[in-house]
């Protein structure tokens, strides 16, 4: 994994929203059930994760390791957020 500043912000704003949507869609899954909407949701986050690193990518592994390079660093982001929100109140 690079470093944060080294992508663009529009990618790590998408890796932020597509992952925050496939666990979203995959904890309403656990607790309500499938349905057509989180289908849609769920669908949407995988592409929205996918889609940078196919496109960036020279072989099948180096798409697979992309996804979830791209998971993690959107999972990531989201963190980096929310303790950047609470360090800038008490801050």
């Amino acid at each position: 994994m690079g470093n944060r500043e080294d992508k663009p912000t529009w990618m790590r704003i998408l890796s932020s929203v597509a992952s925050l949507m496939l666990i979203g869609s995959l904890v309403f899954i656990l607790v309500a059930g499938f349905n057509l909407y989180v289908a849609s949701v769920l669908t949407t986050g995988v592409i929205g994760l996918a889609a940078p690193s196919i496109g960036s990518a020279e072989g099948f592994l180096d798409m697979i390791i992309g996804f979830f390079e791209a998971f993690i660093e959107g999972i990531m982001e989201i963190i980096f957020g929310i303790f950047e929100a609470i360090t800038s109140i008490f801050g």
